[in-house]
């Protein structure tokens, strides 16, 4: 499951906020195997350090109202080489926000030592005003909040903004209710009156004439064929553990080419009406129209 979040400055330069609403999967708490923070690290030509280290807290409720913060991991990470995903793993984190929703304060990843950074020889460099100089994907810094940099943030695609990755183990009754859903859901009633940019059913008219150049069909003039297309994303309507396993293989190696496809679950047939000679004649041309479909 993926699951984009809102990015907040805090008062200081050397750290961000992240916050993510969990609460639609409070039921499946005991599902949950595995789960990833993920954010796209993309170089910042401003930065001072070709390195930095940085660190991930979550944001707990201390005595009296006060928060506080838990450490969670550490990462060595370059400022201006090239683009890549930093992953980390919140398992039992999101674990604790499941059970305790009131526990979720947010994610918060900040500078090893604000009063202090490190050379990438070890040496200390004494500096009261050490900022986050790593920059990731989705997260305007309050220098380019002042410049009016916010349009670009908003044009950038979901896929790339800070996320979490939230593996859960399938059920019985999960499972059953999740099928009928997808069945639902993938098919001309809802993708026809819906806009969906992931796997549906998609309006396509075909003019046997105009279209194909066929002549020998005398009823009807055309029809409404459809097609599926449309990514499909970590267990959005895969029926089958293989296409639940290239559809998460994919999310978590982005740069892939293999991910499961969007084809036509149920078809129906078309009845048309040609001469053979002089006498006419009817006939059914199956899995002419495409009704529903789904990944795989």
């Amino acid at each position: 499951m993926y699951s984009p979040g809102g990015v907040y400055d805090c008062a200081k330069e050397s750290s961000r906020l992240f916050f993510f609403n969990v609460t639609s999967l409070e039921r499946n708490a005991s599902s949950l195997f595995r789960a990833k923070f993920r954010l796209l690290r993309e170089p910042n030509p401003r930065a001072r350090r070709s390195e930095q280290r940085i660190e991930l807290y979550q944001r707990r409720k201390g005595e009296q109202g006060v928060s506080n913060r838990r450490y969670i991991d550490g990462k060595n990470v370059q400022t201006k080489g090239a683009v890549e995903w930093i992953t980390f793993d919140v398992t039992e984190t999101i674990r604790e926000w499941l059970t305790h929703q009131e526990h979720n304060l947010g994610l918060e990843i900040g500078v090893h030592c604000p009063c202090q950074s490190f050379n990438p020889n070890g040496d200390t460099i004494n500096n009261e005003d050490e900022i986050l100089e790593v920059k990731f994907k989705g997260v305007v810094a309050q220098e380019e909040r002042k410049r009016g940099d916010l349009g670009r943030l908003k044009r950038q695609r979901e896929d790339r903004l800070p996320h979490l990755i939230l593996m859960m183990l399938p059920s019985h009754h999960s499972s059953t209710k999740s099928n009928h859903r997808r069945k639902r859901t993938l098919d001309t009633n809802y993708c026809f009156s819906n806009y969906e940019e992931n796997c549906c059913v998609r309006s396509l008219y075909i003019d046997f004439r105009r279209d194909l150049d066929w002549r020998w069909i005398h009823e009807p003039k055309g029809y409404y064929a459809n097609y599926c297309s449309g990514p499909c994303p970590y267990m959005q309507s895969s029926d089958a553990t293989h296409s639940t396993l290239l559809s998460l293989y994919q999310t978590l190696n982005p740069d892939a080419s293999i991910s499961p496809c969007c084809v036509p679950q149920e078809m129906e047939p078309l009845t048309i009406l040609y001469f053979s000679g002089r006498n006419p004649k009817v006939e059914h041309l199956s899995n002419m129209i495409v009704k529903s479909c789904r990944c795989s």
